[in-house]
């Protein structure tokens, strides 16, 4: 669900008096619902992978994931949304290769995609069909040059 989405919800539900939704649906929403669809899948997969490989991380990444997407609200969920953007968006932070997405490639997707979001919530620059399509070339072109140069000489 879009950032956007999120907090016209949040402050829907917390508002007293007569409720009303102004909230207006536009497709950048859609984009960006779309990056948080793959974010949880990326981390599904690594939460998957650590199961069977490194019990002790799994449990740590198990909690994280729950603390983010384990909720039962839309501000606990903004909340999440929010740790996210700022993780991915931060240089300093090194949680992002060590416990999340070790792969440079899946890293580099993850920064990129945070960027996009934080750029639609914080700058007003909605998320387009030409930027999503950069994000997605330029992740599958780094996809394909890195397994063409894992390829041993013969």
């Amino acid at each position: 669900m879009s950032v956007g989405l999120l907090a016209a919800l949040e402050s829907h539900g917390n508002a007293d008096g007569p409720r009303t939704f102004n909230f207006q649906h536009k497709l950048s929403h859609d984009f960006e619902s779309l990056i948080w669809v793959i974010i949880y899948a990326m981390t599904i997969r690594r939460k998957n992978t650590l199961a069977t490989t490194n019990p002790s991380k799994y449990a740590k990444y198990k909690e994280y994931l729950d603390s983010i997407w384990g909720v039962h609200s839309y501000g606990r969920l903004l909340l999440g949304h929010d740790s996210l953007v700022g993780t991915g968006c931060s240089r300093l932070r090194t949680i992002v290769e060590e416990l999340w997405f070790p792969d440079p490639l899946e890293a580099e997707f993850f920064r990129a995609a945070m960027r996009l979001v934080r750029s639609q919530a914080q700058d007003g620059e909605p998320i387009t069909y030409e930027k999503m399509q950069s994000l997605f070339r330029t992740y599958i072109r780094n996809e394909k040059q890195a397994s063409v140069s894992a390829v041993p000489p013969e």
